[in-house]
């Protein structure tokens, strides 16, 4: 009785042990399954669920055909069948660096060129474009050729604004086929070979050197000409000291010949009617005259009609 007791023990405990494996595996496979599940569901959630920021604009493609612009915001798509293009639409700058250029006097130009653009049609820009940045590069690096090729070499170094602004109406012609809106256009550089740059500096140090030779030949001539001035002044003071000097002497003369002529024709009214007495008077007068280097001019009358007195010179 106690073996066949005993002996049933045995085969209960290992049906139990069975048991728990077996359900242990079917709880891990459908934890490895719910896991699947979870995973699978997060791919799809991430592929359908999508977002676009303020700066973005969405093209949304399905089977390859384009069907609308999304806004900023949250959208959903089907996995495998839709796409969706994001584009920025924001301000985006680009730089043209050290092209040469050819000028209308046949001079090349190393010129550089900054420019800004945003896009304001996202389903032109990247669907009608191949390379749309690119293709935007290449096209305002022509337009400052030919802008460049329209001016001399003095005209592009020193007509800057009036250039940004030419090349900005050549640009603004070609907004609508690339969908974008240039906002600032600006040369950055713009200079000469080597060679032209030391011929142009060796011409500025021959032009400064020439005005310096013209200022110092004028101020020279202002000095000759304050010295002339002077010496014209001394000349005009000292004629007119001479002359004032004659004037007088002659002045002088004059009356000193006129009181003489008085005085003779008062001496000769007091002989008049003397008779020998006054020729004996009168022959005394001429003799004292011609003793002191006198010299008479006589007329046809009895008196004399003028007295001149050589100068100390004669």
């Amino acid at each position: 009785m106690s073996q066949e007791t005993a002996a049933p023990v045995v085969p209960e405990t290992r049906q139990l042990g069975v048991s728990d494996l077996d359900r242990f595996y079917k709880l891990s496979v459908v934890v490895l399954a719910a896991l699947a599940v979870i995973m699978v569901a997060l791919y799809v959630g991430r592929a359908a669920i999508y977002k676009i920021h303020e700066f973005e604009r969405g093209l949304h493609l399905r089977g390859g055909r384009f069907l609308a612009v999304q806004l900023p915001g949250w959208h959903a798509q089907i996995p495998l069948v839709d796409t969706v293009i994001i584009v920025k639409v924001n301000e985006r700058l680009g730089y043209v660096e050290r092209i040469a250029a050819m000028t209308s006097d046949n001079v090349t130009m190393d010129v550089s060129l900054q420019y800004t653009y945003r896009v304001t049609n996202p389903e032109r820009f990247a669907l009608a474009v191949d390379d749309p940045e690119r293709i935007v590069f290449e096209f305002v690096q022509g337009r400052l050729r030919d802008v460049i090729n329209t001016k001399a070499m003095t005209g592009v170094m020193n007509q800057r604004t009036e250039m940004n602004r030419e090349i900005m109406q050549e640009l603004e012609k070609k907004e609508d086929q690339y969908g974008v809106e240039f906002i600032t256009v600006q040369i950055q550089s713009a200079s000469p070979p080597t060679e032209v740059l030391s011929a142009i500096k060796d011409r500025m140090v021959t032009v400064q050197r020439q005005e310096q030779a013209e200022a110092e030949a004028a101020q020279q001539r202002t000095v000759a000409d304050a010295r002339f001035y002077a010496a014209q002044k001394e000349a005009e003071a000292l004629a007119y000291r001479i002359t004032t000097t004659a004037a007088a002497e002659a002045e002088q003369i004059q009356l000193t010949t006129e009181a003489q002529q008085l005085a003779v024709r008062a001496i000769l009214s007091e002989l008049e009617g003397k008779g020998a007495l006054a020729d004996k008077y009168i022959d005394y007068l001429i003799a004292v005259e011609l003793k002191e280097n006198s010299k008479w001019i006589l007329g046809t009358g009895a008196e004399p009609i003028l007295e001149l007195r050589p100068s100390a010179e004669e």
